[in-house]
């Protein structure tokens, strides 16, 4: 255990200059809701309000949503033999107790009860059609047993009825329930829903495990991420299916909407081929700021009317899409807009090498343009419903997706650095982050009795408050001598040099 009374206390004139950087961050901007067509952006907003959450945890909740509805529906094409399937893989994180599942049901909650819907009115073909594909396997079954017993003289021909008997059993295809949204599966039946649902599914789970099971958790530890990869890139895709011949899958659109804790950064960094095979360069990571400790009692409820807006929106963009059949639907670009998209490929891509911000995650920031172009043909299809299929993506909506670029690529930088620190490093980004709630001064009990969901003991604070200290973030203040009873806690002073951050637009107005 560090002894704050051990360390050489600091004036406040030490601090000269702004601290020396713990990671290689950047300012996390506030999540752009006005990006979203009204219907969303009003419902991002209360829903952050009412569960006193960043508008960063919704607002990505509700783009997850989103993109269950669009996926393997639709794509992009941003120039010639450049296109983009609209599904997208996002990962939200936050600590326990920040009311993920909450968060993240509401905003799903329209995409399931359309699942419920489409399962509802298939039920009586699916029945009609089991029957008769019951009745014509008993029928095929007959014709075998009577092949089987045949007369030499008959044998070929009633060989010949038994093969035509099976075929036409075989033949009937009964309708799959319709699954639009799973929970935490493993890849073999993910794989199998994906095959059932013609490619297209979507994953959305307010946990983490998901990171286990892609990572091997129940194929003896061998990474599997074949489906994972392919199902972003919309490459195609083998199924193996038990009993059952293999299907291919030609254009796989998986949809990943995950909420994670902060600790399953560290186990990820851990495992090599998450990185190594291109599965976390996929990613759009979110990293909301925690209220807790702060958040309203009692806060305003989501008002009805904003509701209603919200679901009748998502709503109608499920159904309209999943009636979609055959290829994707593919949506073109304004001249304006291949244009704005060509302004923000100038722009990130001397950042990919030397000394840019994303040279040291060069492999997310390469997928970082075509990640602003499904996010833009996503906002147009929630903005203009199936209609929006025969009508251009304009720049602003372009801009717009620029935007929500901009917030998920400062908070991919922070990830990153927080997936390639050490442990000490990384608890103190997390005090860090403690500690803007406290003021310009604060105790030690303070900050303890503020992060003890991190660190149990206090003991166990000291060693990333101390690197703190080193890179000058805070420093001791004199020690209060007292005669009597329990001494003081100790303080410390926050070095407020250079704390504002500039905020850079990927896209000029």
């Amino acid at each position: 255990m560090i002894d704050a009374s051990t360390v050489q206390p600091f004036t406040p004139d030490v601090f000269d200059g702004p601290p020396i950087p713990l990671t290689r961050t950047r300012p996390i901007p506030e999540f752009p809701v006005e990006s979203f067509p009204p219907a969303i952006a009003n419902m991002i907003a209360a829903v952050a309000e009412a569960f006193q959450v960043d508008a960063a945890m919704s607002g990505t909740s509700a783009l997850s949503a989103l993109s269950a509805c669009t996926g393997g529906h639709a794509e992009i094409e941003i120039r010639r033999g450049w296109r983009e399937p609209l599904c997208l893989y996002t990962a939200t994180i936050a600590d326990p107790g920040e009311r993920k599942s909450g968060v993240q049901g509401t905003m799903v909650r329209p995409i399931l009860e359309v699942e419920a819907e489409l399962a509802t009115k298939g039920a009586a073909e699916r029945l009609e059609t089991e029957t008769q594909k019951q009745i014509a396997m008993k029928a095929a079954e007959k014709q075998r047993n009577a092949a089987a017993n045949a007369d030499p003289s008959n044998r070929n021909a009633a060989i010949a009825d038994a093969i035509g008997a099976v075929q036409a059993a075989e033949a009937i295809v009964v309708p799959t329930v319709p699954r639009l949204v799973a929970d935490d599966v493993t890849p073999e039946a993910a794989a199998s829903l994906l095959a059932e649902q013609n490619g297209r599914l979507a994953i959305i789970s307010a946990e983490g495990g998901i990171f286990d099971i892609i990572a091997g958790r129940y194929s003896r530890g061998v990474p599997n991420m074949d489906l994972w990869l392919k199902g972003h890139a919309g490459d195609p895709l083998k199924v193996d299916r038990k009993g059952r011949e293999p299907e291919y899958i030609k254009r796989p659109a998986l949809t990943l909407g995950l909420m994670i804790q902060r600790s399953v950064l560290a186990a990820i960094a851990a495992n090599g081929d998450f990185r190594g095979r291109g599965f976390l360069a996929r990613i759009l990571f979110a990293m909301p700021v925690s209220k807790v400790g702060s958040r309203k009692i009692a806060a305003d409820p989501v008002a009805e009317h904003v509701e209603a807006a919200y679901n009748a929106t998502v709503r109608t963009l499920a159904e309209q899409m999943v009636k979609w059949s055959g290829d994707p639907a593919v949506l073109t670009l304004t001249s304006k807009a291949e244009e704005a998209v060509r302004t923000i490929e100038t722009i990130v891509e001397p950042t990919l090498a030397g000394d840019g911000e994303l040279a040291h995650m060069a492999d997310w920031g390469s997928k970082y343009v075509g990640a602003i172009t499904r996010i833009a043909g996503i906002l147009h299809l929630a903005e203009h419903g199936e209609p929006g299929v025969k009508t251009p993506v304009r720049a602003e909506t372009i801009v717009a997706a620029a935007k929500v670029g901009a917030y998920f690529k400062a908070a991919a930088i922070t990830a990153f650095s927080e997936m390639q620190t050490d442990p000490v490093t990384a608890d103190a980004v997390y005090l860090l982050g403690r500690i803007g709630k406290l003021g310009t001064e604060f105790s030690e009990r303070d900050l303890h009795q503020a992060s003890r969901s991190r660190f149990r003991a206090k003991a166990d604070m000291m060693p990333a408050l101390h690197r703190l200290i080193e890179n000058e973030y805070v420093a001791p203040m004199p020690i209060e001598e007292t005669t009597t009873g329990r001494p003081p806690s100790p303080r410390y002073l926050v070095n407020t040099h250079g704390s504002k951050g500039s905020q850079h637009s990927e896209v000029a107005a």
